[in-house]
């Protein structure tokens, strides 16, 4: 399966128009006379399917819901510029709030023109930047500014932890960067045209390091943030790679993000490039490896050196107890934060009914943790004593903060062993 088919479908059918081509073939022959070419262009660039009106994807909210489970942190209203939660601050008004900056960049577009009309260019560009529209409102990330082939996402929600926003900002990006770096790159390669990528920078700025305020005058003023850490997410984008992803120092502490996630930024010599920004403090900036972070879902399958989301038969199902309140919710892999304490009952799933064991099955639970507590605590690893041998039900309490894994292993005797995994963060 692949997401976003419909988008997909609506850039094929864009860059497989060969019209202009031909029509810069045909129009650089000296036989051509001006008219001719006018006749053409004016034919061409009033072609019912490349100008009809502004594009509008129908977007399908099932396919995020289903993978990454309901928001409750998502808009009702997609807007954009002022962000809602703030909208009570009057032009002389200020107020501390932590944020979440994301700045998006699509990079090669200007290579577009090389083959595609304006009309063309246009549509693939706002194809792509409705589609981050919708993938960050699932998030809960609110559109603040358009910039020409670029967004400016801000995640933060009155009520919302820090560590819930921060996971929300990283599912949007690595959700986009696969979809733009593979799926969509591969229309672009069928045609012969270099694929368009993208660049992200993302940063949080905590309660005393934000300053919410307008700018401007009144009447010509702009609701925004004032920090270092919007700033840095700014220069972290441009300075990320090609399709990648480059987040601050305070992303990877919040979470406790392990190595192979969050990973030491090398510059173009190969030699350690450890720094976003050195002044009054060093800033460290980090290579997210959203390919890595990608895999730990258990519904992202490797075929051919290709990523493909699917769904498996058999997986882990998680339920949490909220250690404060008593609630007891659905947990969906990476959505948000686990709050020390609570309990998490995982449970075998087939086909979304509970998981008979067969005879000749063995079952065995172990914890896959990570980050400086569990590694103070010496708890890297646990079989939970083996209690949970044979059991299609294994429960445990969220302990360290860090990401971690829950691995099941289905042995049998006549077949090969199934490893199931199923990632939590824990704040």
């Amino acid at each position: 399966m692949k997401l976003f088919d419909n988008y997909l479908n609506s850039i094929s059918d864009i860059v497989s128009e060969n019209r202009v081509q031909n029509y810069a073939n045909f129009s650089g022959t000296s036989q051509v006379s001006k008219y001719a070419k006018a006749m053409l262009n004016e034919s061409f660039l009033t072609s019912k399917s490349i100008t009809s009106n502004k594009v509008l994807i129908e977007f399908d909210k099932n396919q995020l819901t289903t993978l990454f489970g309901l928001n409750p942190f998502s808009f009702s209203e997609t807007k954009i510029g002022s962000h809602p939660d703030f909208q009570h601050l009057q032009y002389h008004e200020f107020e501390n709030h932590y944020c979440v900056s994301m700045f998006m960049d699509i990079k090669g577009s200007t290579r577009l023109n090389e083959k595609y009309s304006l009309f063309q260019i246009r549509k693939i560009k706002d194809t792509i930047l409705t589609l981050a529209i919708h993938v960050a409102s699932h998030f809960g990330g609110h559109v603040h500014r358009l910039q020409g082939d670029g967004i400016f996402l801000q995640f933060v929600r009155k009520g919302q932890s820090e560590q819930d926003a921060v996971i929300n900002a990283l599912n949007t990006a690595t959700i986009l960067t696969h979809f733009i770096s593979s799926d969509l790159a591969e229309i672009f390669h069928s045609t012969g045209v270099q694929p368009l990528r993208v660049r992200i920078g993302i940063d949080i700025g905590y309660k005393d390091d934000v300053l919410w305020s307008h700018y401007g005058i009144p009447g010509c003023s702009e609701l925004t943030t004032t920090s270092l850490h919007t700033d840095l997410a700014a220069k972290l984008q441009a300075k990320a790679k090609s399709n990648g992803i480059l987040v601050g120092s305070n992303v990877k502490e919040i979470l406790d993000i392990k190595d192979e996630f969050c990973q030491t930024c090398y510059d173009n010599n190969e030699k350690q490039d450890y720094y976003i920004y050195q002044g009054f403090k060093n800033y460290r900036k980090f290579n997210f490896n959203w390919e890595n972070y990608l895999n730990s879902f258990d519904f992202v399958k490797k075929k051919f050196n290709r990523i493909e989301i699917e769904e498996p038969r058999i997986r882990i199902k998680c339920k949490v107890k909220n250690c404060e309140n008593g609630e007891v919710k659905v947990y969906f892999q990476n959505s948000n934060a686990i709050k020390k304490g609570s309990d998490i009952e995982f449970s075998l799933a087939e086909n979304e009914h509970l998981y008979f064991r067969k005879d000749w099955e063995k079952i065995e639970w172990k914890a896959v943790n990570s980050g400086k507590e569990a590694r103070d605590a010496n708890e890297l690893t646990h079989d939970f004593g083996g209690i949970y041998k044979n059991k299609t039900t294994c429960l445990t309490r969220a302990g360290y903060v860090g990401h971690h894994y829950v691995e099941c292993v289905i042995k049998r005797n006549h077949s090969d062993n199934l490893r199931i995994r199923f990632p939590i963060f824990v704040k």
